[in-house]
């Protein structure tokens, strides 16, 4: 055998498949029947030395460590932000392929390094964390970079008089951020005074048991648009005087506040009326 074709397979034969060793050296110009009678005597020589079955076992286990990590990112993240972010995961999973290569090659000779010494369940603790840690990161990177598209649901506002008002319409509901909650837009309910009707709720609480939820973990706003730039806009706000009495189901999906005492943001110049208030009751299924 040739000294230099040897030297080539004891340092890569552990990694790579015999039919990428035979590639490589053809590739390298070597004689194909020369190439073959050296991989033949080499596999032959190696698969009666000592430890062989634990390096082949070795080989194995590395490689399918990093191909699980890719697929488990693939379908965490599928699972996780809906059909509508495959195409992204692809891309994603695309470039973490070549990441856990060349981290596959590289935690692979150092575990080899460790095979006479420790044996093939320390040798594949290298690998291990090589695949956790690129998996992991890749996986936090995809997810903060696919965003989870609303739920579509229905809020119901009921404003008490003086300013009274009864309106309902669709809604965006955001949910998870890791608490259980949920953050609802309401699109237009319909004119109060000539200005759309517009309420946002955020209630997060603690746990699926957590209800009612602290004061800090709940919001009502609501918004009065006029169709002239030439008439001010309205916002009506929680303050700290304001007061909530909900009934919220466990997962936050469908609820019941009623609040009183809103107050109205203040606009720009001096204040020539008191801030007024509002007080009623919003409810909203985001099922």
């Amino acid at each position: 055998m040739d000294p230099a074709i040897k030297r080539y397979l004891d340092e890569h034969g552990a990694t790579y498949t015999p039919e990428a060793l035979r590639r490589g050296l053809l590739d390298a110009g070597y004689d194909p029947a020369e190439v073959d009678a050296a991989l033949s005597g080499w596999n032959a020589a190696e698969a009666s030395a000592p430890g062989a079955e634990g390096r082949r076992t070795f080989r194995n286990w590395a490689r399918w460590l990093h191909i699980a990590s890719l697929v488990a990112v693939f379908l965490l993240v599928v699972a996780l932000k809906g059909p509508t972010a495959i195409g992204v995961a692809l891309i994603g999973c695309a470039v973490l392929g070549v990441a856990l290569v060349i981290g596959w090659l590289i935690s692979s000779r150092i575990g080899r390094a460790l095979l006479p010494h420790g044996g093939v369940f320390i040798a594949l603790v290298v690998p291990a964390i090589s695949a956790v840690l690129l998996g992991g990161s890749c996986f936090a990177l995809l997810s903060s970079a696919i965003s989870t598209p609303p739920r579509q649901g229905t809020v119901d506002l009921e404003i008490l008089a003086p300013r009274a008002f009864e309106g309902s319409g669709a809604a965006d509901c955001y949910t998870g951020g890791g608490l259980v909650g949920v953050q609802v837009s309401s699109q237009p309910l319909g004119a109060l005074e000539g200005k759309q009707v517009s309420v946002s709720v955020n209630w997060y609480g603690n746990s699926p048991g957590d209800n009612p939820a602290p004061a800090s973990n709940r919001d009502v706003s609501v918004q009065l648009i006029p169709a002239s730039e030439a008439d001010r806009p309205e916002s009506f706000i929680k303050i700290f005087s304001t007061q909530f009495d909900e009934d919220v189901a466990p997962d936050a999906l469908t609820g019941v506040i009623h609040f009183v005492g809103l107050v109205a943001e203040p606009t720009e110049g001096p204040a020539t009326t008191p801030l007024g208030t509002i007080s009623g009751t919003v409810s909203w299924d985001c099922r």
